[in-house]
C-alpha cells in the first residue's frame, strides 16, 4: 500500500519491493527478480507492506502513564503528568523509560516521530542516545518552561535557551540527519513572551523545528488569554512571539476562531491532529474539515499519554470517527495518508520517508492484516481497500509482524 495523497493510494496486488543499501530501489506490480538475479527474495504474500508510520506529536516522559484517566487537561497535568515527568531527574529512570519507549514505538510500526522530552537536559540527552541506538528517525527536544510550572521544573529563560542550544549542537543532524533537534516551548502557559521570542530567533538562525501546543482545552484557552491580554487570540500569542512558521508544529488546535486559522495558514504552521488524546482528555473535536480546507499541513500524533496508545492504527480509526462526526470529510485512504506521507510532509521529509517510492529510505512495516479480520482472512472481504479499512478500525500493534529501518529488520 503506497499513500499518494488524502484521496489517493496505490495498491500493489501482487506487489514487489526491491531494497538496496537501505533505500527503496523499485516498487512494482511485475516480478523484478530477472533484473536482480543476485538479490535475496522474501515471500510475504500473506501480509501487507506499509511505509513506516510517522507520529508527529508524542511525549516520551509520559510513557508510564498511558491509559491513566486523569480528567481534563489542566488537572491531568497537575495530578499525573508533572509528577511522572519529575521522575526524569533520575538518569537511571530516564534511561529505562527511554529504551522502553523507543522499543514500543518500533513495535507499533512507527519509524519516525516528533517527540517531547522532559525539562531535564540530562534526561533529554539520554533520550537522544536511546533514539540513536534504536535507529528510529526522530525530532526531539527538551521541554522549555520558565514560569507557571512546578518548582523543580522552573528554569530561567537563559538556562532554558542555553541547555537547548547545547543539545542542538550535540545531536542535530546525527546519523545523516536521522536525528534532529526540535525547540520545545511546552505551551504559552509555561513560557514567558521573552522565552518564546528567544526560541523563535534561535530556531530560525539554526533552521530548526519548533513544537508546542495550541488551543487544546477551553479552560486552557481562557487562562492563556488572561496571561496575554494584549494579544488578540491564543494563536496570536505565538504569532507575536514569532514562533509560527513552516517549521513549527502546533498540537491539537481544537478551539480556533476563523482569524486564528487564517494566521496559521498564512504562516504555514503545521497541525498535529491528536484525535485519541482529544477525546480521552475531554478536550473537544478538532475541526479537521475546516483546517484541511484552509490548506494547512496536517499529520497524526498519538500524544501519549493524553492519548492512551502508541498505535497509529488506533489514531487512524479515531481520526475517522472524530473528523466525520458532523460531516463526511475523511476516508480510510486519507487517514492512512495522515499517518504516513502527511506526517512526512509536516516534517519536510516527503522526499525521504512516508511512502514506498523508489529512492526513499527503506523504512517499512510488514502487517499481518488477518489479525484485524474477524474471519482471519477466510471471508470474501479481502480486497486491498477492505484490508486498509479493517486496519484503520481494528488494527493495533498485534498486526505489526516486522519492522524494517533502512532495510534492516528491527
Amino acid at each position: 500500500m503506497n499513500p499518494l495523497s488524502l484521496d489517493r493510494v496505490a495498491f500493489y496486488d501482487p506487489g514487489y519491493l526491491v531494497v538496496c543499501d537501505g533505500r527503496i530501489e523499485r516498487l512494482a506490480h511485475q516480478d523484478p527478480r530477472a533484473d536482480f538475479p543476485e538479490a535475496l527474495f522474501h515471500d510475504f504474500s500473506n501480509y501487507a507492506i506499509l511505509p513506516g508510520f510517522v507520529d508527529i506529536h508524542v511525549h516520551l516522559p509520559q510513557f508510564a502513564i498511558m491509559g491513566i484517566d486523569g480528567g481534563t487537561l489542566l488537572e491531568w497535568l497537575k495530578n499525573y503528568t508533572y509528577p511522572e515527568e519529575a521522575s526524569f531527574s533520575d538518569p537511571v529512570y530516564a534511561q529505562s523509560i527511554s529504551e522502553q519507549f523507543f522499543r514500543s514505538l518500533i513495535a507499533n510500526g512507527t519509524t519516525c516521530a516528533a517527540i517531547y522530552a522532559s525539562v531535564h537536559r540530562e534526561a533529554t540527552d539520554i533520550a537522544f542516545q536511546a533514539a540513536a541506538e534504536s535507529g528510529i528517525r526522530a525530532f526531539l527536544g527538551k521541554s522549555m518552561m520558565d514560569r507557571n510550572a512546578p518548582g523543580t521544573f522552573l528554569e530561567s529563560t537563559e538556562t532554558s535557551i542555553a541547555e537547548s542550544n547545547s543539545l542542538y549542537d550535540k545531536w542535530d543532524g546525527y546519523d545523516g540527519g536521522r536525528l534532529r533537534y526540535a525547540y520545545t516551548p511546552r505551551f504559552a502557559g509555561s513560557c514567558s513572551m521573552e522565552l518564546m521570542k528567544r526560541v523563535s530567533r534561535t530556531a530560525g538562525e539554526r533552521g530548526a523545528f519548533i513544537q508546542s501546543h495550541l488551543s487544546e482545552n477551553h479552560e486552557e484557552v481562557r487562562w492563556i488569554r488572561s496571561l496575554f491580554p494584549e494579544q488578540t487570540s491564543y494563536t496570536n500569542v505565538y504569532g507575536a512571539a514569532g514562533i509560527l512558521g513552516r517549521r513549527t508544529i502546533m498540537g491539537h488546535c481544537i478551539h480556533l476562531a476563523d482569524d486564528e486559522i487564517v494566521e496559521l495558514t498564512q504562516s504555514q504552521t503545521s497541525i498535529a491532529f491528536c484525535p485519541y488524546s482529544n477525546r480521552t482528555l475531554r478536550s473537544g473535536v478538532m475541526a479537521f474539515a475546516r483546517l484541511n480546507s484552509a490548506g494547512l499541513n496536517i499529520g497524526l500524533g498519538t500524544d501519549i499519554a493524553g492519548g492512551p496508545s502508541l498505535s497509529m492504527f488506533r489514531q487512524m480509526g479515531e481520526a475517522l470517527n472524530t473528523a466525520n462526526a458532523e460531516t463526511s470529510c475523511l476516508s480510510t485512504v486519507g487517514a492512512f495518508y495522515l499517518a504516513t506521507l502527511g506526517g512526512a510532509r509536516v516534517l519536510m521529509l516527503e522526499d525521504r520517508i512516508g511512502s514506498l517510492d523508489p529512492g526513499k529510505d527503506a523504512d517499512f512495516t510488514l502487517i499481518d492484516f488477518c489479525r484485524a479480520d474477524p474471519l482471519s482472512g477466510a471471508g470474501e472481504y479481502n480486497t486491498p481497500a477492505h484490508i486498509l479499512s479493517r486496519l484503520c478500525y481494528n488494527g493495533d500493534a498485534h498486526c505489526v509482524k516486522e519492522v524494517y529501518i533502512r532495510g534492516r529488520k528491527q
